[in-house]
């Protein structure tokens, strides 16, 4: 079989010279946006405020007990239902040390028939994973700091509809039970101990600095602030977009959010979240952050840690999937399956699995 880094090259020819040949257009329409955003900076840079932040010494960070939270899902759709996986894990280490070596994890295979999205379900089940094992990590772990990979308030494009499967409302359900269950725990751990608690977003898509200065054009925050955020400094901080699922899912208690800006590299800054009770925290939290940053990519060392041991791959479903197929294949050995049974197994039309 082929392996999984080998990709076929199935783009003909005409196609790829007429996409070369399109390059100048492309180089000119990005030269375009690059002017727009000197135009957007020069209004926003009088606004926005920024502050530097304090780098904690190594022997400092060796102190605190750090857990990083993050989950994975990944599937693909055959004949007759969708197989999947779905887990989660939380790393506990203190400082920069790199093993944990108990950390706390959850995953299952997903097998439906007849789910309309089934790749929205996976990552409701996904994220209810990584709420629950954050929390016993919480209850287990005692660390100084909990970091979530990923955004305090989930995308609205959970909110169950009317065309949702029963299966899926109860997934989503337990979904947000989880989180609030979550906040619950870190709440009563920062009253009683100290505990902070910060969702960490990597891949910053908002908008929410275009709104709040009502500029021309909306720009993502990542590329508005990374030219006026040096290395150490932050923004202050700011209230989210109150959408769908901040202003009907979540419970009074829970509806106070904030968010921050953190610059920890070269790279565009992260966007940080946090529950409203720890608003005054900020200096704390930031400089816990960006002092367990990574220097290439800004993101805390924990994060990417827990990112990397949740990431389910390609191969990885793969190969999941190939032990799924044998034990079928087993009963059909045995007489309990019959050959004719496998054909909802089968791979949809040209679809390939690789190992």
């Amino acid at each position: 079989m082929e392996h999984a880094e080998e990709e076929v090259d199935t783009l003909h020819r005409q196609i790829y010279q007429l996409v070369v040949d399109s390059i100048p257009d492309a180089v000119k329409t990005y030269s375009n946006m690059v002017k727009e955003r000197h135009a957007l900076l020069k209004q926003a840079s009088k606004d926005i405020e920024v502050f530097d932040v304090k780098k904690l010494a190594p022997e400092e960070v060796s102190k605190r007990v750090i857990t990083g939270a993050d989950g994975g899902a990944n599937g693909k759709e055959l004949e007759g239902f969708y197989f999947g996986i779905a887990g989660a894990i939380a790393c506990t280490s203190c400082g920069f040390e790199k093993e944990d070596e108990l950390p706390i994890s959850l995953g299952v295979p997903l097998l439906w028939d007849n789910e309309f999205d089934p790749g929205r379900r996976a990552a409701t089940i996904r994220d209810r994973f990584m709420y629950e094992v954050a929390e016993r990590a919480v209850v287990e772990k005692k660390p100084d700091l909990l970091l979530i990979d990923g955004p305090l308030i989930p995308n609205a494009g959970y909110i169950p509809h009317g065309d949702d499967s029963p299966a899926y409302k109860k997934d989503y359900e337990s979904m947000i039970k989880a989180l609030f269950s979550l906040l619950d725990s870190v709440r009563k751990e920062f009253e009683k101990r100290g505990m902070l608690f910060a969702c960490v977003v990597k891949r910053v898509r908002s908008t929410r600095y275009s709104s709040i200065l009502r500029l021309s054009k909306p720009i993502r925050d990542s590329s508005l602030l990374n030219p006026l955020l040096k290395k150490g400094q932050r923004t202050g901080l700011i209230d989210p977009a109150e959408g769908k699922m901040l202003k009907d899912e979540f419970p009074e208690e829970h509806r106070r959010v904030k968010q921050f800006f953190v610059k920890g590299s070269s790279l565009s800054p992260v966007r940080v979240e946090v529950p409203g009770w720890l608003g005054e925290k900020v200096e704390d939290l930031a400089s816990v952050v960006f002092s367990t940053c990574d220097p290439f990519t800004g993101v805390p060392f924990q994060i990417l840690r827990a990112d990397a041991l949740t990431r389910v791959s390609i191969p990885t479903t793969d190969l999941t999937y190939t032990r799924f197929i044998s034990r079928v294949m087993d009963k059909v050995k045995s007489g309990e399956l019959s050959k004719e049974d496998l054909d909802m197994a089968n791979l949809r039309r040209l679809e390939i699995w690789r190992l």
